[in-house]
């Protein structure tokens, strides 16, 4: 009998564990087959080779300090909008013990991010962007979160694409 306990605690820890991760509950409560997403979750062996190929010494702790990414995107402007209400509200509904770190309202783009901490570590940061064609996108990190990091990853990707779109234009 305290095997059979066991085995089962085993089994069902894991599933709680992720049950309570805001992707999870977003996917669970919202999504419709009618109103597709798409979801993308990077774990942390793929994390870890993303450090192991990075020269940047300061992207790759960055990259070993975290345990999770998730990614969460809809490219139908109707379903972009729905969904990004909704996102809004489960946050503000169910996560009560994250923080709004920055809001953004422009002309036709919208921004939210919220931050659980645990001490002085960010533990999990949820970014929630509807962007100027109306797609969406969630964004979940948790682990061992450094701001600093994470925007100089951002910069770098921005500044990426924007070298791949010049070179595609001159072509």
């Amino acid at each position: 009998m305290k095997k059979t306990i066991l085995i089962l605690t085993i089994l069902l820890v894991p599933s709680l564990i992720f049950a309570n991760s805001f992707v999870t509950q977003f996917i669970n409560k919202y999504s419709e087959e009618d109103r597709p997403l798409s979801n993308v979750n990077i774990g942390k062996t793929m994390l870890d080779k993303m450090a192991a190929n990075t020269e940047d010494e300061e992207l790759k702790n960055a990259f070993r300090e975290l345990k999770s990414i998730r990614i969460v995107s809809s490219e139908n402007a109707n379903d972009s909008r729905y969904y990004f209400g909704k996102a809004n509200e489960l946050v503000k509904q169910e996560f009560t013990d994250y923080e709004e770190m920055v809001s953004v309202n422009e002309r036709n783009s919208r921004v939210s991010v919220w931050m659980k901490r645990d001490d002085k570590n960010v533990q999990e940061l949820i970014l929630i962007s509807l962007d100027e064609e109306s797609h969406l996108s969630i964004i979940t990190v948790s682990g061992k979160i450094d701001l600093k990091s994470i925007s100089k990853l951002s910069g770098t990707l921005k500044n990426e694409s924007a070298l791949t779109e010049d070179s595609t234009e001159n072509k």
